[in-house]
C-alpha cells in the first residue's frame, strides 16, 4: 500500500507504525499546486487542509482512504469521494479537555479584564502611583454567573463540568429558529439573553453560518462576553466589530477566524478594544492532545486499511 502524508508539519515529529506492508512518503507542507504535481498513485493520503478534487482523484485512481489530521471536515467534498468509493476518516475526542480548558482560560481572562490589568503593570503605571494596588478595569467573579453554551458535544459538556466546579449556572442553547425546544436545552433567544458568558462549540454548516450576528448581539447583556472555539464563520465579523465598538458586549475571545491565516487587515486583528483576545487556532495543540491525535490517526489508518471501519465520516 502506498501512503503519502501531505502536511506533516501539523503532526508530531515521530514515525508512523503501520500494520501492513507499505511504501510511505511524507512532505512537510505541500500547497495545492504541489499536491497535484507530487502525489500520484497512492492508496492512502494523509492531509489536513488541502482539497481532494477530481484532479487529485485522477492522479490517484487507486485511492482508498483519506485520513484527516483534524476533526473538522467541512473542506472535504464527501459526495465526490463517496462517488469514487473513497473512505474518509477524521480525528475524534483527542482535544476535548484541551479545547474546554482554552475556553475556560478565555472566560476567566475576559471577565477579569486581565489584558488591561497586565498591560498597566508592564507600562509602569503602578510604579508611578502611590497606591498599594492598581486596578486597571472592573473585575467580576465566575461564581453565580450564567454560562450559555451553544453545542452540547463533548467539548461543551467538558466546559460545563469545569464551569459548575466554579459555582456557575450552565445552560445549553437550543438551535436558532428551532420549532421545538428539546429537553435539557433553553430556547435560543432566552439563552442568549441570560448569558453572562456565551461560548460557541457547535459545527459550522449552512444553518450556523453567521449564527452570531448583530440581531443576536443586541440581545446580549452589555456586560456579557462572547467566546468562539468552534469555527470563525459562526460569527459575523463586521457585526461583532460594530457590537464591540458600540459597547453592546464587554469582551470577545476567539481561537478561530473566518480566514486562516488571517489577512493583516482582518477587522478583528485591528480593532481597538481593551478586552479582545485572539489566539492562532491552537486550542487543540497541548502536548497531550497532539500525541493523542497522532495515535488516533495512526490507528484510523491501521484499522480502516485492514477491514475495520473506524471514525469514518
Amino acid at each position: 500500500m502506498k501512503i503519502t502524508c501531505t502536511e506533516k508539519y501539523v503532526l508530531l515529529n515521530q514515525k508512523f507504525n503501520f500494520d501492513f506492508p507499505h511504501e510511505y512518503t511524507e512532505y512537510q507542507q505541500l500547497d495545492q499546486k504541489q499536491f497535484y504535481e507530487k502525489v500520484h498513485d497512492q492508496d492512502v493520503i494523509i492531509l489536513s487542509d488541502l482539497n481532494i478534487d477530481e484532479q487529485i482523484l485522477q492522479n490517484n485512481p487507486n485511492l482508498k482512504l483519506v485520513a484527516l489530521c483534524s476533526t473538522g471536515f467541512n473542506h472535504i467534498n464527501l459526495p465526490l469521494l463517496k462517488k469514487h468509493g473513497v473512505k474518509v476518516c477524521n480525528i475524534r475526542g483527542q482535544a476535548t479537555d484541551a479545547v474546554a480548558e482554552h475556553a475556560f482560560t478565555f472566560m476567566i481572562n475576559l471577565i477579569k479584564n486581565f489584558k488591561q490589568q497586565i498591560n498597566v503593570i508592564e507600562q509602569g503605571v503602578w510604579s508611578s502611583r502611590q497606591t498599594a494596588f492598581c486596578l486597571a478595569a472592573p473585575m467580576k467573579q465566575l461564581k453565580n454567573k450564567t454560562l450559555t453554551i451553544i453545542g452540547k458535544g463533548n467539548i461543551g459538556l467538558s466546559l460545563a463540568e469545569k464551569a459548575k466546579a466554579f459555582g456557575m449556572r450552565v445552560i445549553f442553547s437550543e438551535r436558532k429558529n428551532a420549532q421545538h425546544c428539546r429537553e435539557g436545552y433553553i430556547p435560543f433567544n432566552e439563552a442568549i439573553q441570560q448569558a453572562d458568558i456565551l461560548s460557541l462549540h457547535c459545527t459550522l454548516n449552512e444553518q450556523t453560518q453567521n449564527l452570531i450576528n448583530l440581531a443576536v448581539l443586541k440581545q446580549m447583556k452589555k456586560t456579557s462576553v462572547l467566546i468562539n472555539l468552534g469555527r470563525g464563520g459562526l460569527v459575523n465579523d463586521q457585526d461583532l466589530v460594530l457590537a464591540l465598538e458600540n459597547h453592546l458586549i464587554s469582551g470577545f475571545a476567539t481561537d478561530v477566524l473566518t480566514q486562516e491565516p488571517p489577512a493583516a487587515n482582518h477587522p478583528l486583528l485591528n480593532i481597538q478594544h481593551p478586552n479582545v483576545l485572539i489566539t492562532g487556532h491552537i486550542a487543540w495543540a497541548t502536548d497531550e492532545a497532539q500525541q493523542l491525535l497522532f495515535d488516533i490517526l495512526q490507528d484510523n489508518i491501521n484499522k480502516n486499511m485492514t477491514g475495520i471501519d473506524q471514525n469514518l465520516v
